[in-house]
């Protein structure tokens, strides 16, 4: 089963490679401040072992690890994870980066304390919903921690990723498997293209 779309997953092989990040719709080069929150508020701890999934050129992940967070970064584009690693050796960050796709993630059963979405769930295919929230289950240890970003329905309507309802959301990440802690839209940093980002922020912890 494929995550996303071929004509999303021809986009994204290519953008990173050819575009510089400055000129990329989504990119604002700094970590989500909801995560910056959780930095603040010790939710986010260091030493937790955390894996950031589509976690493109690594804006978030080099921040966690700057914070002492032990980092793997996950993206299909191999350009991303080039560009992620980079900035990680900029920063002198220990973030690790690897290759993958977010339905078979190349690292062991309950091996994260924390699980990240840096926007990805908006851009999947509705038939790998299922498949994805069992393998960010499969990667946390019981009582860990799912931190998801996504676009919301509360955006203006425009291009870009698809608008996603709460309903979608706890549709997915069920009751049977995920305690829902919270789920709210905030306002996150406007870009040129979409000044008004109205986001999705949930938490979650896997029963």
């Amino acid at each position: 089963m494929k995550a996303f779309t071929q004509s999303w997953t021809d986009t994204f092989s290519s953008v990173y490679s050819e575009e510089p990040l400055a000129k990329l719709s989504w990119f604002n080069a700094s970590p989500g401040p909801e995560l910056v929150k959780r930095v603040i508020d010790g939710t986010l701890k260091p030493g937790q072992r955390l894996i950031d999934l589509g976690s493109g050129p690594g804006v978030d992940a080099v921040f966690l690890s700057v914070q002492g967070l032990d980092v793997t970064g996950v993206d299909l584009s191999p350009d991303a994870v080039a560009r992620a690693r980079k900035w990680a050796e900029l920063a002198g960050a220990t973030a690790n980066f690897v290759q993958g796709d977010v339905l078979d993630v190349p690292l062991p059963d309950r091996s994260a304390d924390v699980v990240t979405d840096s926007f990805v769930f908006h851009n999947m295919r509705d038939e790998a919903r299922g498949r994805y929230a069992d393998e960010v289950h499969r990667l946390l240890k019981p009582g860990g921690l799912f931190l998801l970003n996504s676009f919301s329905d509360h955006m203006v309507e425009g291009t870009g990723p698809r608008r996603i309802t709460s309903e979608e959301i706890l549709d997915t990440f069920r009751s049977d498997r995920f305690t829902c802690v919270g789920l709210y839209v905030y306002r996150n940093v406007p870009t040129r293209a979409k000044p008004d980002q109205l986001h999705w922020f949930g938490e979650f912890r896997a029963r």
